[in-house]
């Protein structure tokens, strides 16, 4: 045998050692210890209702700012006013949105085979049961 077939023979004995004591030790330590299990967060709804919001705020404020009882009956009212006039801008602006996608979809019919152009339309008809659905599983204070 040559000097350099006993290198490299050398060589790929020391990496296959390396792959089964890694794997060994590998093997051993996920063992040892095992993935944690994920809990998940419950999703904070982006559509609260008046209440919720200043409550929350309130709530917050109350912690951060260690307010007086006093105090928290003034700045209520205030996060109550800010939180109706929050609804009606994200009505405005969800009707909006809307407009601007049923006039891109009104654009791209010319385009479409008749086939294509229903299939969207039973697509918007299934997204529009789904955000009714969803708005009415909603909590009400």
């Amino acid at each position: 045998m040559t000097t350099s077939v006993k290198l490299v023979a050398g060589l790929v004995a020391i990496f296959a050692a390396g792959v089964v004591v890694g794997g060994s030790l590998g093997f051993k330590i996920a063992k040892s210890n095992p993935p944690k299990p994920v809990v998940e967060q419950p999703r904070r709804s982006t559509n609260s209702t008046n209440g919720d919001f200043a409550a929350r705020m309130c709530s917050k404020l109350q912690r951060d700012l260690n307010l007086t009882e006093e105090q928290l009956a003034q700045i209520k009212p205030i996060y109550e006013q800010s939180s109706a006039q929050l609804k009606t801008v994200h009505a405005e602006n969800y009707e909006r949105i809307r407009a601007i996608f049923r006039a891109s979809r009104e654009k791209m019919k010319p385009f479409l085979t008749p086939e294509q152009i229903q299939q969207l339309e039973q697509r918007d008809r299934e997204r529009e049961g789904k955000l009714k659905k969803s708005a009415s599983e909603k909590p009400k204070c």
